[in-house]
């Protein structure tokens, strides 16, 4: 048996395991599946594979098996099913120690979170702040603008030399008038 007749096979008892346990077209019985299913395990020993790829094919045999209603099967390396089922609980175990260290670095992550959007809502106060302070500077610089505007008009040079010419003119005929 080839590697890709092996997973065209195992594929075929997959589909037919899955139609087994949902009830749906059943071709066949438990029993005969799990007969098909240690003819894999056996063929799988005769393929150019890899030790690991090996294993691999042989916890989707098992995984199959155990799904499909299996008893205690025995793999080829003598692991029985249910020391697969303790492996398998301390994998749960240790995804569920994995879960909670996720579940306490989420709950870090929720109060950094909550301190920075305090912070930057504080930020965004004392922008409003000094926005409101640029506004007020702006309108009291507007207001002495206009105030310096009408200084200027009302201070003008013109009326400064007109009074100057004025006095001059004045100083001129008390002093012809004084010597006179």
């Amino acid at each position: 048996m080839s590697v890709a007749e092996w997973d065209n096979e195992y594929a075929r008892l997959a589909r037919a395991a899955s139609q087994l346990r949902s009830g749906v077209g059943v071709v066949g019985d438990a029993s005969s599946l799990r007969a098909e299913l240690q003819r894999l395990q056996t063929n799988l020993e005769s393929l150019p594979l890899q030790p690991t790829e090996i294993q691999r094919r042989r916890r989707l045999i098992q995984h199959l098996t155990e799904t499909s209603g299996g008893g205690d099967v025995t793999t080829g390396t003598g692991t029985s099913n249910s020391q697969v089922q303790s492996q398998m609980q301390r994998a749960m175990q240790q995804q569920d120690a994995m879960i909670d260290e996720l579940a306490v670095g989420m709950g870090r992550l929720k109060h950094q979170s909550q301190a920075i959007q305090e912070e930057s809502n504080m930020h965004v106060n004392l922008l409003n702040d000094m926005e409101q302070n640029l506004d007020s500077a702006q309108q009291g610089l507007e207001s002495e603008t206009r105030r310096a505007v009408r200084l200027k008009e009302d201070q003008s040079v013109w009326r400064l030399q007109l009074t100057v010419a004025g006095l001059t003119v004045l100083l001129v005929m008390l002093i012809l008038l004084g010597l006179s």
